[in-house]
């Protein structure tokens, strides 16, 4: 933070302490300073798996009470946003018995917005909420920062429960994936770079007026467009010059239908459904997103089995403003994105034409009708006023992707949003007449992936690693028991695909039940690689 005065925290002598005079203001209380925050102390319960954030302690007053009060898997993070304070808190807060702490954390201005991905580093299942406390009267000076950053830093603590339940759901179908793409690896594309104009068809509503725009001028951009739009590009003889899919289910190979080769690159994360990377093998393009923080992902990115690194940003369309930005051959190509609504109109949450709303028509039956109502009245739907004034649906999960999109795009050079409808992304609007540039000096660059001997020493280091597993799990490799858990432990470490899916999945134990459940996976996976 900046502080824009030169003014300096002075230390005041009460009659029942010290206070804190800075920027004219008393940070404690002149009669008796320490009351205050050491009342909310005392009325403060601490559940276990806390993450406890001290807002500005300008004073040593109460951090070391909080530290004997905290429970098992708790931490305490103290954060302080003005400069002036924190080289204040630096001499007279910090001292050798809380920096020497392992509970204890600071955190300086120049950090802050890193708050949030320190508590997701640092997240392995141990910490279930975040509570915070304001220490002193610093906290008016940046008061919507700190609530800002409090919200954040809780939506890092629920955002690993969230990913817990997806890759409950979907974890081992990812791993499977990326198992089964490997051998495709050599065959595709290693990336694609364009100084072309690029524009990004999501598959919400605001994309088919767009798409009717550029019609007769589809040459002069690079459109890439996300899997469930494709259709609707075909029924209007739009080519794309790239597909982006990222689906795992097997549901999502219907959005080829009739338009498996309708387009020049095909964008695939390594954990796409293979029936999708089957389709144009040599048109593939792989890009990882690291779905969740294991050793056996970093370790195949580090070897570069794994490459083109996005973080999960849980949208096909979030991967493809992603991918976009990564394609243009520097920041000054212009990247225009239509149909990111992240919010739809009754009856209607998709673009016509789009896979979604063909599938739905298709399921169409007395009961079931063409238009999607219950998605516009259920209980999570709630109505808003889009970035063209009429009234729009959204639900928590869209809502959410577009402030994902907010926060991760908004002041990035030369973004543009020209989608008429939608949720406001905070992007500058533009029309897409102003698209329009004749220049037609344009270029498109990839590169072939070469073919890789690393991925068939890979399958068959882990093809061997399972089964030297399966032979200590069935007793045909005798060890003490000592050796054995080294060894189990050894070998799991890295291949934590076999376990990261089940609900205790996020840390490996040795209990026998744990166990016997990873025994099961192995069979699973030997499959595969074989």
């Amino acid at each position: 933070m900046i502080d824009s005065t030169n003014e300096k925290p002075c230390l005041i002598k009460t009659e029942q302490g010290f206070s804190i005079q800075y920027k004219s203001k008393f940070l404690y209380s002149k009669y008796n300073p320490s009351k205050n925050i050491l009342t909310i102390l005392q009325n403060l319960q601490v559940l276990p798996g806390t993450i406890i954030l001290c807002f500005s302690p300008a004073l040593n007053y109460g951090l070391q009470e909080l530290l004997k009060k905290i429970e098992e898997n708790c931490i305490v993070i103290a954060v302080e946003a003005d400069k002036n304070l924190y080289e204040f808190e630096e001499q007279n807060v910090f001292t050798d018995s809380l920096k020497n702490n392992p509970l204890m954390t600071f955190v300086s201005p120049e950090k802050l917005f890193a708050l949030p991905e320190l508590i997701s580093s640092i997240n392995k299942g141990q910490f279930r909420r975040c509570i915070r406390i304001d220490f002193s009267g610093g906290t008016q000076f940046y008061q919507d920062l700190y609530s800002k950053l409090f919200q954040a830093c809780q939506n890092s603590v629920a955002q690993f429960w969230k990913n817990r339940i997806t890759l409950v759901k979907f974890g081992r179908r990812y791993c499977a994936n990326i198992f089964r793409n490997l051998k495709l690896f050599c065959s595709s594309n290693n990336i694609v770079k364009t100084n072309k104009p690029i524009i990004v068809i999501g598959a919400g509503e605001s994309a088919l007026e767009t798409l009717l725009s550029i019609k007769n001028k589809k040459s002069r951009f690079f459109i890439l467009a996300v899997d469930a739009i494709l259709q609707t590009m075909k029924s209007l003889n739009i080519r794309p010059d790239a597909v982006i899919c990222e689906e795992a289910q097997d549901i999502i190979i219907r959005a080829f239908t009739g338009c498996s080769d309708f387009y020049d690159y095909l964008f695939v994360s390594a954990s796409t459904n293979p029936n999708v990377t089957k389709l144009t093998p040599d048109k593939n393009i792989f890009y990882t997103t690291k779905f969740c923080e294991s050793d056996f992902l970093s370790e195949m990115i580090k070897n570069q089995l794994l490459t083109n690194v996005i973080p999960p940003l849980g949208s096909v369309g979030l991967s493809a403003v992603e991918t976009a930005l990564k394609i243009r051959q520097d920041e000054n190509v212009p990247v225009y994105i239509t149909g990111m609504d992240f919010s739809y109109s009754i009856g209607q949450t998709h673009a016509k034409g789009s896979f979604h709303e063909k599938n739905r028509r298709f399921n169409n039956n007395r009961l079931i009708g063409v238009e999607s109502f219950g998605s516009s009245f259920n209980d999570d739907a709630k109505k808003i006023i889009g970035k063209n004034n009429n009234p729009i649906i959204t639900t928590t999960t869209l809502n959410n992707y577009s402030q994902l999109f907010s926060y991760r795009y908004s002041g990035t050079k030369n973004l543009f949003d020209v989608g008429k409808s939608g949720i406001n992304l905070n992007i500058s609007a533009k029309e897409i007449a102003e698209c329009d540039n004749t220049n037609e000096n344009f270029t498109i660059t990839s590169q072939r992936k070469k073919s890789d001997k690393q991925i068939e020493e890979f399958i068959l280091q882990e093809k061997n690693a399972l089964l030297r597993l399966k032979d200590i799990f069935t007793g045909k490799i005798v060890l003490n028991e000592d050796s054995r858990k080294e060894e189990i432990i050894k070998l799991l470490k890295k291949r934590e695909y076999l376990f990261l899916h089940f609900p205790d999945g996020y840390q490996l134990n040795l209990s026998q039940d744990f166990l016997n459940r990873i025994r099961v996976q192995i069979d699973f996976f030997l499959k595969i690689l074989k």
